[in-house]
């Protein structure tokens, strides 16, 4: 008699590692894929968000992965075509910790698939998965393993296998069909920061992208540079010439005793939503079902998370013996749920920022923004939040929120338009015909390939209307559950009485 599993993970990622820890801390026969052997390398920053510490406490790993890091960020260093122009800080006294740390994913993704494994998950490394076929009571997933062809059957299937995902492609969703992030990262020992242990750079020669450099107490530095794309917006450069050319230039001084240590690898992940996130017998979860944080590129603790909602769905559809995409859509359900409006709100953002053509605009209105932090806490600590993760995306388009926290003194805001606090008219002339050069260039890009930038503003429109919906929808969802909630009150007051 044939062994079926009740659930069958593709991916041993932070997604696929926590679903089986989950699922099988409750009793669940869980098959654990992965078509590498542990530890194995993943290109990633290597950086844990605050989110992240808090979903692997969350999943009780915490201590592990701090006492393997050898980092405690509370702040980090922005630089702008060169120029530090900021050094901001975690937010504190929020629902998350006030930090991040460091820690290199081979080390990272090994713990997680060893605590799926001691809590009772069967693991099978290097079983690279070819084929999904859906059977009569089951999915049979055929895999390659050793060179040798093995057939597993399970009740449910979840797809955790990252961004190319076959689990993915087996329910009919496209790979590379929306915005995407490509990115080349290096490591470096001897590192010699005088600032922040993270950095971020903008510069007009590699946006819509960003460099970061993200160093350890020992001067190992994980580095590289992301850059955000689609078929509007390809990507004219090679990368890693971009990425040579920011580690030679940018990088030269805190590089100049440091040596590489291998050679820069290559990765890249989406921000779009797939066709579907479920199907018969199937669930997505992280970059399976491309549910980075579309505001600072972190998909760890969003892996985790929808891990978590993913489970609690499977081990329902178990008891309940329904596999069907309609009963398995409450997941869906759920992740929307927590997560539609700032998600949504992360996808308007980038999607505004991977015009390459409006470089020029983008780089003066981070200068402009970072003089302004500097001027008001408030608003530091609200920026801060929304790009850390710990304050919700949508409170950035939230009028109520943005006029709470934006200075209302005049001159903070004059002195994030000027050069310097007491400019000269002849700087000012200065400036001004520099912004002038910046606009003729912007308006000379955009009339010379009018129809892409047409497509650019309608899928703005699109999806500031669609931000607008969810956004009515959710109002109105709230308003009756507070309504409903006051009806039960006085019911429950009724009856006492």
């Amino acid at each position: 008699m044939e062994h079926v599993f009740d659930v069958i993970i593709v991916g041993a990622g932070p997604g696929g590692s926590s679903m089986a820890a989950f699922l099988s801390r409750s009793g669940v026969s869980t098959l654990l894929l992965d078509k590498a052997c542990f530890p194995r390398d993943k290109v990633c920053g290597d950086g844990l968000t605050p989110k992240a510490i808090y979903w692997l406490d969350f999943l009780g790993c915490v201590n592990e992965v701090l006492n393997q890091s050898n980092s405690y960020c509370t702040q980090g260093d922005i630089f702008v075509n060169g120029e530090h122009v900021l050094t901001g800080k975690f937010p504190q006294n929020t629902s998350y910790p006030g930090f991040s740390v460091f820690l290199e994913r081979r080390k990272l993704d090994h713990i997680l698939v060893r605590n799926a494994i001691s809590s009772g998950a069967l693991f099978r490394p290097g079983s690279r998965v070819k084929k999904l076929q859906w059977a009569h009571n089951g999915i049979l997933v055929e895999v390659e393993s050793d060179n040798t062809h093995v057939c597993y059957k399970g009740k449910l299937v979840i797809g955790a296998d990252g961004a190319n995902s076959i689990v993915s492609r087996a329910i009919g969703n496209k790979i590379l069909n929306g915005t995407t992030a490509v990115s080349v990262r290096g490591y470096y020992k001897g590192v010699d920061v005088d600032r922040s242990q993270i950095q971020l750079y903008f510069n007009e020669r590699f946006f819509p992208g960003y460099g970061w450099v993200f160093v350890d107490n020992d001067g190992k530095a994980n580095i590289g540079i992301g850059y955000a794309f689609d078929k509007n917006f390809p990507v004219k450069k090679k990368l890693r010439k971009v990425f040579h050319d920011f580690v030679s230039r940018d990088l030269k001084k805190i590089l100049k005793h440091a040596e590489a240590i291998g050679i820069p690898k290559a990765g890249w992940t989406s921000f779009y939503k797939p066709r579907s996130m479920v199907a018969s017998r199937v669930m997505l979860i992280g970059d399976a079902a491309n549910l980075a944080d579309p505001v600072n590129g972190g998909g760890i603790h969003s892996a985790i998370e929808s891990a978590h909602l993913a489970a609690q769905v499977a081990m329902q559809a178990i008891a309940f013996g329904d596999f069907s995409s309609g009963f398995l859509c409450r997941y869906e359900s759920l992740w929307n749920e927590r997560t539609e409006m700032d998600w949504r709100t992360g996808e308007l953002l980038l999607s505004i920022a991977k015009n390459p053509n409006l470089r020029e605009v983008y780089i003066s209105l981070i200068k402009a923004v970072a003089k302004m932090i500097k001027e008001n806490p408030r608003f530091e600590q609200f920026l801060g939040g929304i790009f850390s993760g710990v304050m919700p995306a949508r409170k950035c388009i939230c009028p109520f929120s943005l006029l709470d926290v934006t200075p209302l003194d005049p001159r903070i805001w004059l002195s994030a338009l000027v050069s310097s606090p007491n400019p000269k008219p002849l700087a000012l002339l200065e400036q001004a015909v520099s912004a002038m050069q910046n606009t003729l260039k912007t308006t000379v890009r955009i009339v010379s390939n009018p129809m892409v930038n047409l497509y650019w503003g309608l899928e703005i429109l699109s999806k500031t209307l669609g931000l607008v919906g969810c956004y009515a929808n959710h109002e109105m969802v709230s308003s009756v559950n507070v309504i409903t909630r006051g009806w039960t009150r006085s019911l429950e007051t009724t009856k006492a009485l």
